[in-house]
């Protein structure tokens, strides 16, 4: 696996999982999103490496702390460490 397919995968494992955890449903169009812009990565990344390594990193920092339907991935995190209780 290229090291900026591995970023994407990660950043869209979280956003999956955190809007799994948010909603109670399953995600199908962020699991797809994620899976295709995977296969966009591997492409970019044979055009020119660094620059599907800044666009896998960007769009990491983006996941994590944009709230997206409700909170970001850290603020979930953060209340969960804090004992805080899920709000609806």
């Amino acid at each position: 696996m290229a090291a900026s397919t591995g970023i994407v995968l990660t950043a869209a494992s979280i956003a999956f999982a955190n809007e799994w955890y948010q909603s109670g449903t399953i995600p199908w169009r962020v699991a797809v999103g994620g899976a295709l812009l995977t296969a966009l990565e591997a492409g970019i990344e044979k055009i020119s490496e660094p620059l599907a390594l800044g666009l896998g990193t960007i769009m990491l920092i983006t996941v994590l702390v944009t709230p997206f339907h409700g909170k970001s991935p850290l603020q979930e995190v953060s209340n969960v460490i804090n004992g805080t209780k899920k709000v609806p």
